[in-house]
């Protein structure tokens, strides 16, 4: 998926597309973070280690199941110090974004959002800045993922030409099998969006912006797994359902010494607030380290093997 200026974005979309569709197009942009390896660049976080967690909190775990994997960890501070993330972020502190990945049961069981009793294997933590912490060991079994420094590069996102906002955007059209065939989606279009990404990076971590879905759009998988299995087919709630929930970090396959998600790719979504722009909060009611609301977070696994989604055995 493209990151690029909103400058060259613009100007891309009235060159190749007609006026209408550009003003369309182009109102679907959204500002994110990518979220790339830093090398000497400044740090905003960083993938795998070991997370600093508060003094009197225990390893994440999945009762019944074993400890979650640290994914990732990011300061607040130093994320809005390097741009727009399209996101509300909490002025300070740490995020810390735990999974439970499979490692420990080879992948008997894994985090979907269509089956709700797997939740508890996820969690996104906000740490308070003046939070006394310590960098907490390892559950035994569990080694951590090796750690890479990340930076973050400021840009507008380009969604995919089937994301549910894209098709609404463009009327009848969109829903048709003529869509296909539009300019959006032509080899003009889409060699050029291409060929605008400046800082092209192996791995899609991002904070904020539009999600790159392994198969069909992440807003439809979060739909369907908030309103249940009766909600399907032309169900218009749906619509509404998947309207409600943009991105809030996109952890992906990273090879970097055997990094996390090797073959898969876990988005996390918030959803928006009342006034449009998508907050991340951590609530009064919301101890220091302690896991933010559930009605705030829906976290999506995508383990893949061989580029394949696979089918989870139950759970249960």
């Amino acid at each position: 998926m493209t990151h690029a200026p909103a400058e060259a974005l613009h100007d891309l979309a009235h060159r190749l597309l007609s006026p209408e569709d550009a003003a369309r197009w182009i109102a679907l942009l959204r500002p994110g973070l990518r979220l790339a390896h830093a090398g000497d660049g400044a740090a905003v976080g960083r993938l795998g280690g070991l997370p600093d967690l508060p003094l009197d909190m225990p390893w994440p775990h999945w009762e019944g199941h074993g400890p979650l994997s640290h994914l990732m960890s990011l300061d607040c501070a130093a994320l809005t110090a390097a741009g727009d993330s399209g996101l509300t972020l909490p002025a300070s502190g740490t995020l810390l974004f735990f999974l439970f990945d499979g490692r420990l049961d080879d992948d008997d069981c894994m985090v979907y959002p269509s089956d709700p009793e797997t939740r508890p294997g996820s969690r996104v933590l906000h740490v308070p800045a003046d939070t006394p912490t310590r960098r907490h060991p390892a559950p035994a079994g569990l080694d951590p993922y090796p750690e890479v420094a990340l930076t973050g590069q400021p840009g507008l996102s380009v969604p995919t030409s089937d994301a549910p906002n894209v098709r609404a955007a463009f009327g009848e059209v969109g829903n048709s099998l003529a869509w296909r065939r539009h300019p959006v989606n032509a080899r003009p279009f889409d060699s050029a969006l291409r060929a605008l990404d400046t800082h092209p990076s192996r791995s899609g971590h991002r904070l904020g912006g539009h999600p790159v879905p392994v198969q069909e759009p992440v807003e439809w998988e979060i739909a369907r797994g908030v309103l249940g299995p009766d909600a399907a087919g032309q169900d218009s709630r749906l619509d509404d359902e998947a309207a409600a929930w943009v991105l809030l970090a996109q952890i992906d396959t990273d090879g970097a010494g055997g990094g996390p998600l090797r073959g898969g790719r876990v988005h996390l979504a918030v959803l928006l607030t009342p006034h449009g722009r998508p907050t991340v909060r951590s609530a009064g009611a919301i101890r220091p380290g302690h896991r933010l609301a559930d009605a705030t977070w829906s976290i999506i696994g995508n383990p893949c093997r061989g580029g394949r989604t696979q089918r989870r055995p139950s759970c249960r």
